[in-house]
């Protein structure tokens, strides 16, 4: 048994530098992505760059580097590692050209500001990357929101395609991967973690950009002028999964397990705002709690200041099993584009605690309100709150977005907020949560249109999201909206669909949960895969692996556990549920040459 171990290099005196010139560091958001694919992984100084220190490593993670950073001695280290057996990885990386197999002859800058794209990329690699996307999608660009370098590649596979920002074929490699004696190295040809970190979490809101007058979420995105009907990000990570899967990496599934234990194909989050309304919250709730599903429900002050619900509704709502939270208003009695600051947000919040006595847990703005980047999030979170349902799903126009699926800021899942430069770059203990479907399933006045509420399960299920089922309580009271929601389990049924149910604050809660959890030490030996996990989560977590074989025995602490084994994606995933504490899961496949672990 062999211990396996990724590490990603941060250089703290880079990092430093750049917060000191008011810069972002972006390659320290490569520490979110991996973390976000669930990957252990340990971030390491260029003195670990040597033989010693790269030894006891199975993967290598390297962000863009300054010229001459990498010494001989450092490349000629790494290149006997890779040699040796380990998987190099590079964002953008330059200096280990010949590891990489690679020629830079140019680069692409961002077509306009730095939150715009540079050009996209298409996933071409008929094994590894076109299988990531449905049939009816493999067509599709992802948006690069970073500096792109032109490189020629021709001793390496190909996984992506670079494309101009009007998806012209350039043609050149967007990320190659080629076999390095026993081990192998993989290239982009931009900073993923810069990519994703603009992408997620947006551009600064200091101006009204789209022109509707207000300052918010849909200020912030960064895919224009691309639809956002597939989750870009999540794509480029699920591709930088399966190259980190075919190397041996094991990794901490976005999903936890299903109440009986099981693996699910898929998490809905529920939950909707209420407007200031006063008779809409109890039949909403009692609807959704007759079809024994969660709910949410943000509480808006109208005027600021006044809550119109009284507190025995407020009970009654907790008796119901709905979660209730503060829905800030910075619409209303304002003049618009307005910038709220920190005091107008914790008026509001100490307003909603007097009146209900209850710290909320993860809230909504009305209209999806922003201002500034990290700053409301940074603010929140000093004011005891775990994180917003506030990205908004698509971009403006129009106003309202309804029955519509998408991804405008390119992810399903939740994410850690990273603050700015005068901060630090520190990750704040914070999460956003995107609104991803938004009263999908009918029209108000027409009825019942479930084609995008079909698709956004189909999607759910094909990539193993989170998925957000956004309905405000008024329309879970009239006949189209509870239909919607009818369709959504019969839909589930009628194509097997296993869908974990939460409202938006227990999602909140996982995540924070799955960031505490721990994949704690990696062992691999022939056919034979051990792993010491650790969680906190009352229902344990699922430790996700690629295999060769459908059958492979799984244990947890020596007994026998059922382990699913998902052809997903043009290869076989294995998901092994593992109890809430600490646990030694094991996984046993034959030796029969293609039925290793």
């Amino acid at each position: 048994m062999r211990d396996f171990r990724s590490a990603l290099l941060i250089d703290a005196a880079l990092h430093r530098e750049a917060n000191a010139r008011g810069e972002n560091y972006w390659p320290l958001y490569a520490h979110e992505v991996l973390r976000r694919i669930g990957l252990p992984h340990e971030v390491i100084g260029a003195e670990r760059l040597s033989v010693d220190g790269l030894a006891p490593l199975s993967v290598l993670i390297l962000p863009p580097l300054p010229d001459g950073y990498l010494d001989a001695g450092q490349v000629a280290a790494i290149g006997a590692w890779v040699e040796a057996g380990g998987l190099l990885m590079g964002f953008a990386t330059e200096g280990l050209d010949d590891v990489f197999g690679i020629s830079i002859e140019g680069s692409l800058d961002h077509a306009e500001d730095e939150f715009t794209a540079s050009g996209c990329i298409s996933l071409i690699d008929p094994e590894w990357a076109d299988p990531l996307l449905p049939p009816y999608e493999r067509a599709s660009a992802l948006p690069v929101i970073a500096p792109m370098k032109l490189v020629s590649a021709p001793d390496c596979r190909e996984l992506a395609r670079a494309r101009s920002f009007f998806e012209r074929d350039l043609p050149r490699p967007a990320v190659t991967w080629r076999a390095v004696g026993e081990g192998a190295a993989c290239w982009w040809a931009f900073d993923l973690g810069e990519c994703l970190w603009k992408m997620q979490q947006g551009r600064p809101v200091y101006e009204d950009y789209d022109g509707d007058g207000k300052l918010r979420t849909m200020d912030m995105v960064t895919t224009r002028p691309w639809s956002g009907d597939i989750p870009y990000g999540d794509l480029m990570s699920f591709l930088l999964r399966r190259v980190l899967a075919e190397a041996g990496a094991v990794f901490l599934h976005q999903l936890p397990p299903m109440p009986d234990g099981t693996v699910p194909d898929a998490l809905l989050h529920w939950g909707g705002d209420d407007e200031g309304a006063t008779d809409v919250q109890l039949p909403a709730a009692e609807f959704m709690a007759d079809l024994g599903l969660p709910y949410h429900i943000n509480i808006m002050q109208s005027p600021v200041g006044t809550h119109q619900m009284p507190q025995e509704t407020f009970e009654r709502l907790r008796e119901l099993g709905c979660e209730r939270s503060i829905h800030f208003n910075f619409i209303t009695d304002v003049e618009h584009p307005h910038r709220f600051t920190r005091e107008e947000l914790a008026a509001q919040l100490d307003s909603y605690l007097a009146a209900y006595g209850k710290m909320p847990v993860c809230t909504v703005f009305h209209w999806v309100s922003w201002t500034g980047w990290a700053e409301p999030a940074r603010w929140l979170a000093e004011l005891g709150l775990l994180g917003d349902n506030n990205r908004i799903h698509w971009r403006y126009p129009p106003i309202n977005p309804a029955n519509k699926v998408a991804y405008a800021f390119g992810s399903a899942y939740p994410q850690h907020v990273w603050d700015d430069a005068r901060h630090g770059n520190v990750r704040i203990p914070f999460v956003s949560i995107p609104i991803t479907g938004y009263e999908v399933g009918y029209v108000r006045d027409r009825g019942l249109e479930p084609s995008q509420l079909h698709r956004a399960l189909d999607l759910a299920a094909f990539w193993n999201l989170t998925s957000s089922h956004f309905h405000h309580p008024i329309y879970l009271t009239e006949e189209p909206g509870r239909a919607a929601v009818r369709e959504t389990l019969s839909y589930l049924d009628r194509r097997g669909i296993r869908a974990l149910q939460m409202g938006t604050d227990e999602l909140c809660r996982w995540w924070h949960a799955r960031d505490a959890s721990a994949l704690e030490r990696v062992e691999r030996g022939p056919g034979l895969l051990r792993v010491t996990v650790r969680t906190d989560w009352p229902a344990g977590c699922v430790l996700q692996v690629l295999v060769r074989q459908e059958n492979p025995a799984g244990t947890v602490n020596g007994e026998a556990v059922e382990c699913v084994v998902r052809e997903q994606h043009g290869a076989l995933w294995a998901y092994l549920p593992v109890p809430s504490g600490e646990a030694s899961a094991e996984l046993r496949c034959k030796q029969d040459g293609a039925g290793t672990v």
